[in-house]
């Protein structure tokens, strides 16, 4: 009796951990998924087949045929959240791997036809031969890369130039559809913005990029993607904003030279013992008072370039983490091991603001940073890589 006793005493134990243990495991599983519906704001009907997913990831998908979606696996890290529809205007939600919402409740708007013919000015004919190798170079780039990456349905691009202001648009009346052999990514990208200013010779553009892995028939053929993989990221600019955000840039081989402020010392000096229209100048020498008016004419601060780690980084007391810098941030960065030849890249801030980093190698608002250099060539869609990439063996983040 005693025996059988203890026996369900166990029991009911064994039972009652099993569930604490599978209710934690099941807390756990829902912490990472984002799910919700998406309906038409005006009928109120669901819409199937809409696109929901992660900017510059590969995590996506599509809403059911009630317009419900659920997208499991979110990396660390923050995310803009893409939903869109051919005909709808698309919704940028803002979400963060740290505090994900509930279901979420997307009301998609129609594009207002006169809206969409007010924006999508008349455009070239003939853009695609005037314009197309210039895109191309400057949007898929002239990395080793680039020649196995290929734009499936170029007929969606339109070509606009403006003579008054000197500046050359693209726009896509589709998503793109991007091949990129070299890396084994099928992209699905859509073109917010390419503007080419001549004026400056400054090339800028954004969007919002799906990564799909491509299927390999051979394994050497997946180790070719694994080892390309690698090497694009090897001192990218996600490498370098990864690295910074753990504030490693030093061990993981980074060179930044950014500039500084240092007080003018000498200026100080002057400043304490002697002062214009007061200080009597009989006893003081020529030469010596000239070198006073010199220096008061100084600036307070000088702002030399040099090599240092210091103060890019801000750590915030929400955990969260800042990169601001004055002038151009110059950044070398090679490898001898992996046979990588060091190359100098530049940042500058287009707006004096922060930048927020994220542990994923985000930033935002992204459209401030120009890069220059070594990354104005690699940072493009040959080149990229989806912000849930992670690289194994040597140099992991």
């Amino acid at each position: 009796m005693k025996k059988n006793l203890l026996l369900l005493v166990l029991s009911v134990l064994t039972l009652f951990l099993l569930l604490i243990c599978s209710q934690g495991v099941f807390a756990q599983a829902q912490s990472n998924v984002l799910s919700g519906s998406v309906r038409d704001s005006a009928s109120g009907n669901p819409l199937a087949g809409v696109s929901v997913f992660l900017n510059s990831t590969s995590k996506g998908t599509v809403t059911r045929a009630d317009g419900t979606f659920v997208l499991p696996g979110i990396p660390p890290g923050r995310y803009q959240m893409v939903i869109s529809a051919i005909g709808y205007e698309t919704i940028i939600i803002e979400i963060s791997s740290r505090n994900l919402p509930p279901a979420l409740k997307i009301a998609l708007r129609v594009k207002a036809a006169e809206l969409e013919a007010f924006t999508v000015e008349p455009y070239m004919k003939d853009g695609w031969q005037r314009f197309g190798k210039f895109f191309l170079d400057n949007f898929i780039g002239t990395t080793d890369n680039a020649s196995s990456c290929s734009i499936k349905n170029r007929s969606v691009l339109r070509f606009h130039f403006y003579k008054k202001s000197n500046k050359m648009s693209v726009t896509a009346t589709d998503p793109l559809i991007i091949e990129n052999k070299a890396l084994g990514y099928d992209l699905e990208y859509r073109l917010e913005r390419f503007v080419v200013d001549y004026s400056s010779n400054i090339v800028s553009y954004y969007g919002y990029p799906l990564f799909r892995e491509m299927t390999a028939d051979f394994s050497s053929t997946q180790q070719k993607w694994e080892e390309r993989r690698r090497l694009a990221y090897m001192g990218s600019l996600m490498h370098f904003m990864r690295t910074l955000y753990k504030n490693q840039l030093q061990s993981e081989g980074f060179i930044v030279e950014h500039e500084i402020n240092v007080t003018n010392v000498e200026k100080q000096r002057v400043k304490a013992i002697y002062h214009p229209n007061i200080t009597k100048t009989d006893s003081i020498p020529i030469d010596t008072l000239h070198h006073y008016w010199e220096v008061l004419r100084q600036p307070d601060f000088f702002t030399p370039k040099v090599r240092s780690y210091d103060g890019l980084l801000t750590i915030h007391p929400d955990g969260t983490r800042t990169l601001y810098f004055t002038g151009d941030c110059t950044i070398i960065y090679g490898n001898g091991h992996l046979g990588i030849a060091y190359k100098e890249s530049e940042l500058r801030l287009m707006e004096p603001v922060p930048i927020e980093i994220g542990e994923n190698g985000s930033y935002y608002p992204s459209q401030v940073i120009l890069t220059l250099g070594n990354w104005s060539k690699t940072e493009t869609i040959a080149n990229l890589l989806p912000r849930d990439y992670e690289m194994y063996g040597p140099g992991l983040h």
